[in-house]
């Protein structure tokens, strides 16, 4: 999608502007929600050509993209989301339904499987070299067809009202969402036109749910099994059936970044062509020192915390270099760790980082004081910011200073 005619005073080489948006549960859908809110103000969100999203981000990018309605009731519709959660829905789906019977009676097969698997290694030990090309030992031919993400899957499908990858709307930007597939180590595309992996090629989108690629975008590794299933990809002319195994998105780009730099190959992978300015709104932890981490379970948390975090690190410093190389004319950080007092301009009623980087990333339902909270900061920040860096993208809008929204005024939804 091309940018749309926005303000009538913005520069004519102002640039296509690419959004990403960041895992980190229910709380990123709303310091997104907020991070939205405020380039809607400043008319900047029908300037964006491509939201790129990873895990939380999916969820608000993909309702926001495949919502009937305005601004407003999307925003209605995020809130009440928010508000309800996704964990209870899941856990009365896996009740009601009979895709929990499914997916512990999947859990039970394969965990039979393996076991077998694994005595048959101790048994053959003493000749390994003559079975060694039976795959069985090393790979399970039971497909996890239904476990807790296909739980989850319903909820999303139900809050995305059941639509598929091909209903996204054509006036809203063009949507990636991101998932990682664990064989390749790569990176996993869904869109409305097609759904790509640079190892694989591209497979066809018709039919398939939005929930689906949400799902597989949020499958947070040390909660969720990864999406286990089998799909038909086409490249060079070539069909292959491929075995994907996808997890959260953000194992592989936690900020959603990927696609969106203006030197990748399009000739390898997903092309969403050059983007001159980049949004990047990160809703996860501030770098604090935690607790330390003797045991297994602690120790390995901290270490996959460390590797997301060094590699969240690397994206924005990339940011920064692309800027000084000349390949971006701009680009903005909201971020909810930002350090206050590092910005120069902040509202007077700013959202302090204090008060909001210790809310969890999980799913939960939200109480509508915290989604307050979120969604403010994330407003304000990004107005700050649109201030500091871009601030002739404000001249018309009297710098869009945040205002009060439905719930602050106690408007009902």
């Amino acid at each position: 999608m091309e940018p749309a005619d926005g303000p009538s005073d913005l520069p004519d080489d102002f640039g296509r502007i690419g959004l990403a948006l960041s895992g980190g549960g229910s709380r990123a859908v709303a310091f997104h929600l907020g991070c939205l809110r405020a380039l809607h103000k400043a008319g900047l969100i029908d300037r964006i050509s491509t939201i790129s999203a990873v895990s939380g981000g999916s969820v608000i990018a993909s309702l926001y993209c495949s919502h009937p309605g305005d601004f407003e009731a999307f925003e209605r519709r995020t809130r009440e989301l928010l508000r309800s959660g996704f964990l209870w829905p899941s856990i009365a789906t896996a009740l009601t339904t009979l895709e929990g019977l499914k997916a512990i009676a999947t859990f039970a097969l394969l965990l039979l499987d393996r076991t077998l698997a694994l005595l048959a290694r101790c048994l053959l030990f003493p000749v390994k070299a003559r079975v060694q090309g039976w795959t069985w030992l090393r790979i399970s031919p039971v497909v996890r067809r239904a476990s807790r993400t296909t739980i989850l899957r319903r909820t999303f499908s139900q809050a995305l009202g059941h639509r598929k990858l091909t209903d996204l709307r054509p006036d809203r930007p063009r949507l990636v969402v991101v998932a990682c597939e664990l064989r390749a180590k790569a990176a996993i595309y869904f869109t409305a036109e097609r759904i790509h992996c640079w190892r694989y090629g591209s497979a066809s989108s018709v039919g398939v749910d939005l929930a689906e690629a949400v799902s597989a975008s949020a499958a947070y590794p040390l909660a969720l099994p990864a999406i286990d299933q089998w799909m038909m990809f086409e490249k060079k002319g070539q069909t292959a059936a491929q075995r994907v195994t996808l997890t959260d998105g953000g194992v592989y780009d936690n900020l959603g970044l990927s696609v969106l730099w203006p030197d990748r190959d399009p000739t390898i992978s997903l092309d969403v062509g050059v983007h001159d300015r980049i949004i990047a709104c990160r809703a996860g932890d501030a770098l604090d020192v935690g607790d330390p981490a003797s045991m297994f379970f602690p120790r390995l948390k901290a270490t996959f915390e460390s590797i997301f975090a060094r590699a969240q690190n690397q994206s924005m410093k990339r940011l920064y270099d692309l800027l000084d190389a000349g390949q971006l004319k701009g680009f903005l950080l909201p971020y909810l760790g930002q350090l206050d007092d590092r910005l120069l301009a902040p509202p007077v009623d700013l959202v302090s980082r204090e008060s909001v980087v210790g809310y969890p990333t999980n799913f939960s339902a939200m109480q509508p004081e915290w989604i307050e909270r979120l969604s403010l900061r994330g407003e304000q920040l990004v107005i700050a910011l649109l201030a500091e860096r871009w601030a002739e993208s404000l001249s018309a809008f009297s710098r869009a200073r945040p205002g009060p929204t439905p719930e602050s005024r106690g408007e009902a939804d």
